[in-house]
């Protein structure tokens, strides 16, 4: 059993996502509430005790293997098993069941803040949690994880289980163990564990210390995913496998070691052999990938790959070839300064700034201001100068320091943008496809070479903010767009320039979490009112990746793209933010409201035909609408079951059971009121208003009147009719 637990500022996002997920339903909980906005409330309250504390939310995934079936009984006690464990048995929970995987799953949302307004420890929380994941395989006799501390090879996370379910292919991870448990087996050195791998289509990159003599590292490619030995367990490890036999001695593993540096050299300057097409990412993001496929690490800040990270890659020969190629035909002022009456290189002309930061167009004048193509393929292979003044301009000849253009704009707008994690998009050229990954901010900028190289290619590079935030994106906007949201108080956290005079703004509505609702009606709302893109206007709209060309053909003037800029990046939340959400949050309720009210209408419509007086159905639906139209929207439908009961029951025309009836099939939405114990409570309900004792009153009245009456008629057996 995999257990996943996240620590959060906000409960409405986990709520909202807990209840309204398809297939969820509520089956233990210490709270009264019914839905996200009551329970959100409940918790709020407690929340008042400790109103200092940043991260009071712990939501946390409970995961069976795949096969591994529980009823909800079974559930409820893992959950509280799992509570009471992590000392959280005096504070506020929910636990949800969610059916929409393969796989059997619960979610657990608790309040870390106890009644008594103490916080739960969440010291050791990762150490415990385990601990009381392994306590449930053994109890319940479940396919045993091994603990992290002691894992040789590293277990499925739930992604990869979950890829593996639905698409019946094992993750790259997976695939990686298992071949490399096969070579590894009767091995007897590195060498043949090489051949081994890379006669199955393995390529392995290790790292060697002291001139050769230790092998200290190794990773693993297949179908262009890169992962560290690290990544697949401590058995992968070259400490790993040479307690499993496979060991590495210098006079005779040394020249398989040399000639996959060679490859790993060849793929780094991108000649032909290491062009390869982008291959499938890993679950767990793409960390590690080559220059063929979407990985973090691909490049370093400095703008050179991984495996030449040590050169100087303007004066090695051949290298920047990749990245050159799609300027070729628009080469002029390539030629780098030197003696001999060398040509000089062109100075570009001053170009705007932005906060220090300054724009990678030239701004040539010509009114287009598109990029030079020796700006364009130095500032792509991370190598860009600033404008280098002669002595007849300065005096002197000492370059200004070189800079990574592209980097700076990217780390730019990352910045602004103020999240933790990051979806990155690359749109390939020929087919429109979009290559996606998600990194942190620090990984994007560990990107940032393979990402330039990608875009060299002619594929565009888009950014979105990953998971649950308050941004949202305003697109296709024009200056005069831009200048009325400032004066409005809607001033973006990051405005990006994505052609000339067409402009996107992030626009920061909350440093809190806003539930996808919220973000798609605001985004909308902004969009219609400041003439951008309605089509763009949704709760995960792509924007574009500053520091990289918009490859889009329209854009193309004299074979050049225009470099996408970020220009005002405070990062900042608007001011008119607060007051614009309110009226958001307002209008959902209202149309919360009025689809709950058409939907307890809807429930109780259609009356089947044949029904009599006497039936329980009927005469419940039959009062459910009187009082709905009487108490409109509003209805406490938990209070209208009640009325409806205790009337029921007076009459005398219907047992206890068929009042039980009438609740459990008829009650409005009480599958997800009530979900986990609907039967439960349309007994006790029913018991309950058979037994109130203005129920038993009334019907103790009725017996006396009916007995009253059958005397009167026995003393006067002679009236005519």
């Amino acid at each position: 059993m995999i257990a996943k637990a996240v620590k959060g500022k906000g409960f409405r996002g986990a709520l909202e996502y807990d209840l309204n997920k398809e297939g969820g339903q509520v089956i233990d909980t210490n709270m009264a509430g019914s839905n996200a906005r009551e329970f959100a409330a409940e918790f709020a309250e407690i929340r008042k005790l400790r109103p200092n504390l940043g991260r009071a939310v712990l939501h946390v995934s409970l995961s069976a293997a795949p096969g591994e079936k529980f009823t909800n009984e079974q559930w409820r006690e893992i959950g509280k098993r799992y509570l009471d464990g992590m000392g959280l048995e005096k504070n506020q929970f929910i636990v949800t069941r969610h059916t929409d995987t393969e796989h059997e799953h619960i979610h657990i949302l608790a309040n870390r803040i106890r009644f008594d307004g103490g916080v739960s420890s969440d010291s050791q929380d990762y150490k415990r949690q385990e601990t009381i994941m392994r306590e449930l395989e053994r109890d319940y006799g479940l396919q045993r994880v091994a603990p992290s501390h002691e894992a040789e090879r590293k277990a499925p996370t739930k992604g990869e289980i979950e890829a593996t379910v639905r698409t019946g292919q094992p993750s790259a991870k997976q695939q990686l163990q298992q071949l490399c448990d096969s070579a590894a087996t009767n091995c007897p050195s590195f060498t043949a564990y090489q051949e081994r791998l890379e006669a199955a289509g393995v390529e392995l990159v290790p790292v060697v210390q002291l001139e050769g003599a230790k092998l200290s590292g190794l990773s693993y490619r297949l179908d262009g995913v890169l992962m560290k030995g690290s990544d697949l367990g401590k058995g992968y490890s070259p400490a790993g496998l040479a307690k499993r036999g496979v060991t590495y001695e210098q006079d005779r593993d040394f020249a398989a070691v040399r000639a996959s540096g060679e490859r790993e050299a060849r793929r780094g300057f991108g000649d032909a052999a290491g062009d390869i097409e982008a291959g499938p990412a890993p679950e767990r993001g793409g960390l590690g990938a080559d220059a063929g496929a979407a990985g973090a690490g691909a490049g370093g800040s400095d703008g050179r790959d991984t495996a030449d990270a040590g050169r100087d890659r303007p004066q090695e020969p051949g290298a920047g070839r990749e990245v050159q190629r799609p300027d070729r035909l628009a080469g002029q002022g390539l030629e780098s300064g030197g003696s001999g009456g060398a040509e000089r290189r062109r100075q570009p002309e001053p170009s705007r700034a932005a906060d220090g930061v300054e724009p990678l167009r030239p701004g040539s004048g010509n009114g287009v201001g598109y990029s030079g193509a020796r700006e364009r393929v130095l500032a792509l292979a991370g190598t860009a100068d600033r404008a280098e003044p002669t002595g007849r301009e300065s005096g002197s000849r000492v370059p200004e320091a070189r800079r990574d253009r592209s980097l700076e704009a990217l780390q730019r707008q990352i910045a602004a943008l103020g999240v933790a994690r990051f979806e990155v998009g690359v749109r390939e050229a020929k087919t429109g496809q979009m290559m996606n990954r998600e990194w942190s901010g620090a990984e994007v900028e560990q990107s940032a070479a393979w990402l330039k190289r990608m875009n060299a290619r002619g594929n565009d590079v888009y950014i979105r903010p990953a998971g649950e935030h308050g941004l949202v994106l305003v697109d296709d906007l024009t200056a005069d767009g831009i200048s009325r949201m400032v004066k409005d108080g809607f001033q973006s956290a990051a405005t990006i320039e994505t052609s000339p005079q067409n402009y996107q703004a992030w626009v920061k509505l909350s440093d809190k979490p806003l539930s996808a609702d919220v973000r798609h009606v605001a985004a909308q709302g902004l969009a219609k009112q400041y003439g951008g893109d309605p089509n763009s206007a949704d709760s995960r709209h792509y924007g574009r990746l500053a520091g990289f060309t918009n490859q889009k053909p329209q854009h193309t003037r004299d074979g050049r793209q225009p470099y996408v800029l970020a220009h005002d990046c405070p990062g900042r939340a608007a001011t008119a933010a607060p007051a614009y959400l309110e009226r958001i949050e307002q209008g959902l309720d209202r149309a919360a409201a009025q689809k709950e009210r058409q939907k307890r209408l809807e429930a109780l419509q259609g009356v089947q035909t044949g029904y009599g007086a006497g039936n329980p159905l009927h005469e419940y639906q039959k009062q459910a609408q009187r009082l709905l139209k009487r108490f409109g929207e509003g209805a406490d439908l938990s209070r209208m079951d009640w009325m409806i009961a205790t009337d029921m029951a007076k009459s005398g025309r219907f047992t206890v059971q068929d009042i039980e009836r009438g609740i459990r099939e008829c009650s409005p939405n009480v599958e997800s009121r009530k979900a986990g114990h609907t039967e439960d409570y349309a007994r006790r309900t029913a018991a309950n208003a058979w037994a109130a004792p203005e129920v038993q009153q009334h019907r103790q009245e009725q017996a006396q009147e009916q007995a009253r009456q059958a005397k009167r008629d026995r003393d006067s057996p002679g009236m005519s009719r």
